[in-house]
C-alpha cells in the first residue's frame, strides 16, 4: 500500500515514519519532505501521526507489537462510535482521536519499540517542529513574516506552510501557488522552498516562485542574489542539488514536472539592478564594444559573451538611456552589424568585427 493511502494510525505504526520522527537522516528527511510536497493534502495525517509518536516517548517503554497498536485504535474508534461523539471536521476529529489514544496508552503503559532518542532531541529536529499555514483567499497579496526576518508575499489562491520557529540546519517551507520571497541572509542556515517537486535553495536573496497545482511547470524568477534550483528526488546515493542549476538576477528556471527537467533562460523584461539615477552609464562616446557590454553586465547582472579579439576595433557613440535591455541590444547590433542570441540565461553576440 502506498503511503498516500495511509491514515495516521498506519503512519504511526510504520518503522520508516518513526525513524524520520525520532532519528531523522538526510535520506528520510528528503523522502518525507518530497511526500508532503507531492501530497500536501496529507499534511494533517502526517502531523497527527508525528504528534502521537513524539507524545508516546513520555510513556514507559514496554514492547508492544504493531498488531496491539491496531487493536488499540479499533477499540478507541469503537468507543467513539458507541458514544456518538460529534465530529467537527476531519482534522479536529482525528486530533481528538489521537489525543484519546495517547491518554489510553499512558494509562495502560503501552509502548512499541522506536529508536531511543530523548523527547527534547526529537522536538529539536526540523521534522518535529510545530508548523503553521498561511492561506490567501483574498484578492490582494498577503504578507507573511517569518521568525528569521524573512518576508513572503503570498499571492491569491496560494498557501505557505512553515515552522513557527526554524530549527536544525535549514530553514524549510512549503509553497503551493505563487509567492515572492525576500529572504534574510544567513550563510549558516540555507533557506529551502519545496514547491511541486522543485527545491529552491538560497542563503539570502529575493525571488518569485509560481507553483500552482494545476500547472505542468514550476517557475522561479530571481530578482537579486543567487539561487540554486533542483528537482526534489529522494535518493540516498546522489545529491539532487548536483544536478540542478544556479540562477542569478534576471534569470528564471522552468521545471517541467512530468519530465522532471529544468531549463534556464532570461526573464521577459530584465530590470536594472542599479538605482535609476545613474543613467549616464548608458551614454557612450567613442566607447569600445567591451566597455559597452561591461556596462550592460553591470546594469542587468547578465553575462554578455563575445569575441573580444574579433571586436577589438568596434567603437560606439550612443545614448541608450531610454531603452530597455532588448532595445539596447537591437540598437547595438544594428550599428555593429552583429546578431545576438539568448542561450542558457546569457547574451551571446555574433560579429564579423569592424574595419579599422
Amino acid at each position: 500500500m502506498h503511503y498516500y493511502q495511509y491514515n495516521a494510525e498506519d503512519l504511526a505504526a510504520d518503522d520508516y515514519f518513526k525513524e524520520w520522527v525520532c532519528a531523522p537522516t538526510p535520506a528520510t528527511e528528503r523522502f518525507w519532505q518530497d511526500f508532503l510536497t507531492d501530497y500536501p493534502e496529507r499534511y494533517y495525517q502526517v502531523e497527527e501521526a508525528r504528534r502521537l509518536v513524539v507524545g508516546l516517548q513520555e510513556v514507559p517503554r514496554v514492547a508492544v507489537s504493531d498488531e496491539q497498536v491496531h487493536q488499540l485504535w479499533e477499540r478507541i474508534e469503537g468507543s467513539l462510535e458507541r458514544a456518538k461523539v460529534p465530529r467537527l471536521g476531519r482534522w479536529p476529529g482525528r486530533a481528538w482521536l489521537a489525543a484519546a489514544s495517547l491518554v489510553l496508552l499512558l494509562g495502560l503503559g503501552w509502548w512499541w519499540q522506536v529508536p531511543s532518542v530523548p523527547p527534547l532531541a526529537a522536538e529539536s529536529t526540523p521534522s518535529s517542529a510545530d508548523w503553521t499555514e498561511a492561506v490567501n483567499n483574498a484578492g490582494q497579496p498577503l504578507e507573511v513574516q517569518l521568525t528569521d526576518g524573512s518576508r513572503v508575499l503570498l499571492e491569491k489562491n496560494s498557501r505557505l506552510r512553515y515552522p513557527r520557529a526554524f530549527a536544525g540546519t535549514c530553514r524549510t517551507v512549503y509553497l503551493t501557488g505563487e509567492a515572492f520571497f525576500d529572504v534574510q541572509k544567513n550563510p549558516q542556515k540555507p533557506f529551502l522552498v519545496y514547491a511541486n517537486g522543485l527545491v529552491t535553495k538560497v542563503l539570502g536573496t529575493s525571488f518569485r516562485i509560481q507553483a500552482r497545482s494545476q500547472d505542468p511547470d514550476v517557475t522561479v524568477v530571481v530578482k537579486s542574489g543567487r539561487v540554486s534550483v533542483y528537482a526534489d528526488k529522494p535518493s540516498p546515493t546522489q545529491d539532487p542539488e548536483a544536478h540542478g542549476l544556479v540562477l542569478t538576477p534576471n534569470q528564471k528556471a522552468v521545471f517541467q514536472r512530468e519530465q522532471a527537467t529544468i531549463s534556464k533562460s532570461l526573464v521577459e523584461k530584465p530590470s536594472l539592478l542599479i538605482p535609476s539615477r545613474p543613467l549616464r552609464l548608458f551614454v557612450f562616446e567613442d566607447a569600445t564594444a567591451a566597455q559597452v557590454f561591461e556596462a550592460l553586465e553591470k546594469a542587468y547582472g547578465i553575462r554578455v559573451v563575445f569575441d573580444e579579439e574579433v571586436m577589438k576595433n568596434c567603437r560606439l557613440t550612443l545614448n541608450l538611456s531610454d531603452e530597455d535591455l532588448y532595445q539596447k541590444l537591437e540598437v547595438i547590433c544594428k550599428v555593429l552589424e552583429a546578431k545576438y542570441k539568448l542561450i542558457d540565461g546569457q547574451i551571446i553576440l555574433y560579429s564579423h568585427g569592424c574595419d579599422t
